[in-house]
């Protein structure tokens, strides 16, 4: 008797549950085994993800299409020369994307273009020269350029007394003491106070080391121009 009262307990459970089911557009889970632990979930209910909100204005940005880092020259007055190395970036065409070394008759040339003259302008100069050139095959082309290596503007250095004689790059400006010490400073028998400096094939000034580091006579470490020579006998 009693087990039939339980079979008829089972059977109004289990069409109570395909109601609430049939109901609610669920399947049931089938019901475990006699003795047999229900099983347990270990995935919890994962909360709504929801996407932040995109700024229109970065949508009209080609995607991987950002200008390139800017170089350490000033791109508005820095004037380029022969042997200068640039790298150009183009939108909306990679094939004119590469970087150029400015030849001797301060020239460049790029894929699909004509030789564009590049000595005597500044990079920004540059670029709108590309850009004018570029009009034959693009709608609105858009070009950046960075200098990537500055080889057209040198110091010199001469004498028995500097440790690394010879040209140096003239990238950035910089002072005399700094350009003796990136050249290796003095060897020990330099006559260190006797430091000449020629200026557009003129004696410009003689300076002392110790004038220079001591840093009461600032005129003695004057910032280096193009093609100044150094002389440390």
């Amino acid at each position: 008797m009693k087990r039939l009262l339980l079979c008829e307990s089972l059977k109004v459970v289990a069409v109570t549950v395909l109601s609430v089911c049939a109901a609610s557009g669920q399947t049931p889970a089938a019901p475990p085994a006699q003795g047999q632990k229900p099983p347990v979930s270990l995935s919890p209910a994962l909360p709504a993800v929801t996407s932040p909100p995109v700024d229109p204005a970065k949508m009209a940005e080609p995607a991987g299409e950002k200008p390139p880092a800017g170089s350490a020259v000033d791109a508005a007055t820095f004037v380029l020369g022969a042997e200068d190395q640039i790298a150009v970036t183009m939108w909306d065409e990679r094939r004119l994307d590469g970087t150029y070394v400015i030849r001797p008759d301060g020239m460049i040339s790029l894929p699909l273009l004509n030789e564009i003259k590049a000595a005597g302008l500044t990079p920004l100069q540059l670029q709108d020269a590309i850009n004018k050139a570029a009009l034959s095959i693009l709608k609105t082309p858009r070009s950046y350029v960075n200098v990537v290596g500055v080889h057209s503007k040198k110091v010199y250095f001469d004498g028995e007394g500097i440790a690394q004689p010879g040209p140096m790059d003239l990238g950035i400006p910089i002072h005399l003491l700094e350009a003796i010490s990136s050249r290796g400073g003095f060897k020990d028998f330099a006559n260190r106070n006797h430091i000449e400096i020629l200026r557009d094939g003129k004696k410009f000034m003689v300076v002392k080391y110790k004038d220079i580091i001591s840093g009461k006579h600032p005129e003695s470490n004057p910032v280096l121009q193009p093609n100044d020579h150094i002389i440390v006998p």
